[in-house]
């Protein structure tokens, strides 16, 4: 869960309006003859249509949810503190910890193969599975694709708080010929990222869209979490702790009233 999880395809480049959607991601430019600018050309001023409020829909989704942070790490929350309200106990020891990478070895000659197509796109842009799923993108579902974005955002925090706390070691860095196919991400390995984000976003989606897709979202994030397992970036116990944890956060993130909000209007979406 490395450069294009954080500031590349998912925060940004291609999740958002870049190559996921046809293009090649990047920064858009627009060109314009220094000798007829589109300035010089004169039009009545649009102020009563926009004026004073940023319009919703020109908001970028990620940095709109940036905003339910404060709510949900704040001390006001009707249940309380967020700490006190979830509950991780600490890695296997190392005996356990050994048991589990001969399991990742054995996954490692089985399972990755086939596996690869599923391990690289998911390293890369792994969000873009569940709109794929749900045949939804920004522009048919606004306010899921928003909802998404809120989940995902608190969901980045928490886990790297526990991840510091715990600081378990990679499975590569204790047996190298795992040797992952994708590049080990910069941080702890407990609890695994993809694991609670994946089951995070299945669950609160959960919330808003048919029941006969339920089954499906619970899948999807079953096989983000398992291919991490399979390339050698995580062990058994670090997704079952994601799991648990991103179980934990949704009640908290229901207590935010900017979630509540985008909620809703997703809700009408379906």
């Amino acid at each position: 869960m490395g450069g294009s999880w954080q500031g590349g395809s998912w925060q940004g480049g291609s999740w958002q309006g870049g190559s996921w959607e046809g293009g090649s991601g990047g920064t858009p430019t627009f060109a314009m003859r220094a000798d007829k600018p589109l300035a010089d050309f004169a039009v009545p001023r649009n102020v009563g249509a926009i004026y004073p409020d940023y319009p919703g829909r020109y908001w970028d989704p990620d940095l709109w949810a940036l905003t339910v942070l404060s709510e949900f790490f704040g001390p006001a929350l009707p249940g309380g503190y967020w700490q006190a309200r979830i509950v991780l106990p600490g890695p296997p020891g190392l005996a356990a910890t050994l048991v589990e990478i001969d399991r990742l070895l054995v996954l490692a000659v089985t399972e990755r193969p086939d596996a690869m197509g599923e391990i690289i796109q998911q390293n890369q842009n792994f969000q873009v599975a569940w709109l794929q799923l749900l045949m939804i993108d920004p522009g048919t579902h606004p306010n899921t694709f928003l909802l998404m974005k809120l989940a995902a955002r608190v969901g980045e925090v928490v886990m790297m708080h526990y991840k510091r706390i715990h600081h378990r070691t990679r499975p590569s860095q204790i047996c190298p010929t795992l040797f992952p196919p994708v590049a080990v991400p910069g941080h702890a390995s407990y609890p695994a990222g993809h694991g609670l984000l994946s089951q995070l976003t299945s669950i609160a989606l959960m919330e808003i869209v048919p029941p006969n897709l339920h089954a499906a979202l619970l899948e999807l994030a079953r096989i983000v979490g398992f291919n991490r397992e399979i390339a050698g970036l995580h062990y058994e116990s670090d997704t079952a702790a994601g799991v648990q944890v991103a179980n934990q956060v949704l009640p908290i993130l229901n207590d935010c009233p900017s979630y509540q909000l985008v909620k809703g209007r997703a809700l009408t979406e379906w």
